[in-house]
């Protein structure tokens, strides 16, 4: 099988150590951080783990064959082309209109480019590639494909900033609001007015409250209570509400009727005046009439 257009793929690689060109060393640890955010990018996209160890699988070799066909002067400048050939396990390739590793490198840079939220592992990936270089090292990928219909085509930038406000984005979990919460009021602040809730889930609660609001709370320090606001719940341990109400959760009185202390049976069956084995007839009814004949009928009635 032969590719009638040819892709063509620009790296443009740049920071403090590559000034007068890359050192073989750093331009290793480049390609093998690009081809593992490749592979990574890949599986997270199949949902199957990613990270994995020993010999990468057909799959991951075949979104990361590409082969180098120059390397121009002017700090790193590389190019590269997609591998022609097939993994003949992979029957994907095969009815693919674009070469599986075109489609994940073209995938992986729109993610980029948006800065979408990316796997942990894939940012990981990314942040050593543009570092092997330097700590100011920043990569440039232009990709020239024959098959997408585009004007000129634009390097998608990648550098340490980027990155981070891709990692950003992927661990600020979603605010959840909410307008009520329970659980025990452990720390009260009356300049300026602010308490803390610990909800029974773990979540601690950093609640405001009014003026008119502090005598009630006076009261309710270190005790159970059920609050009323505006809230948001911004991580999985801490969230924040402005307080409209706020009341004591009152805890049921245990009386005589139960104990604390577990009683022998043979305790209360003499308090109950039970002096012998009941029997079924103590459970049962006292006279079976024709009516109940008729509903276990109705019950048993295929």
């Amino acid at each position: 099988m032969t590719n009638e257009a040819t892709d063509c793929i620009t790296l443009r690689l740049e920071g403090a150590r590559a000034h007068h060109g890359v050192a073989l060393s750093d331009f290793e640890a480049f390609i093998d951080s690009f081809i593992a955010a490749l592979r990574d990018f890949d599986r997270a996209r199949r949902g199957v783990p990613t990270r994995k160890s020993g010999h990468p699988e057909a799959r991951a070799e075949a979104v990361t064959a590409f082969r180098l066909v120059g390397f121009r002067q002017g700090s790193g400048i590389a190019t590269i082309e997609p591998e022609l050939a097939i993994a003949e396990d992979d029957s994907e390739l095969m009815v693919d209109t674009e070469p599986i590793q075109m489609s994940n490198l073209q995938a992986l840079l729109a993610c980029v480019e948006r800065e979408k939220p990316l796997p942990e592992s894939v940012t990981t990936a990314l942040e050593k590639a543009v570092r092997s270089v330097g700590d100011d090292g920043t990569l440039a990928v232009e990709v020239s494909s024959p098959r997408r219909q585009t004007a000129a085509p634009q390097a998608v930038m990648i550098d340490l900033g980027r990155i981070e406000r891709i990692r950003a984005k992927r661990e600020s979990p979603q605010p959840r609001l909410v307008t009520s919460i329970s659980g025990r009021l452990h720390q009260v602040d009356f300049e300026p007015d602010r308490l803390a809730i610990r909800a029974s889930d773990g979540v601690d609660w950093i609640c405001t409250f009014s003026h008119e609001l502090e005598h009630r709370i006076e009261g309710l320090v270190n005790r159970l209570v059920w609050a009323r606001g505006s809230g948001v719940q911004q991580s999985p341990r801490r969230g924040t509400m402005t307080l409209e109400a706020i009341e004591a959760i009152e805890l049921g009185s245990q009386t005589s009727l139960f104990s604390g202390e577990p009683i022998p049976s043979a305790d209360l069956a003499e308090a109950q005046g039970i002096t012998e084995p009941q029997g079924l007839e103590a459970v049962g009814v006292s006279e079976w009439t024709d009516a109940d004949d008729a509903y276990l009928a109705a019950l048993t009635d295929d």
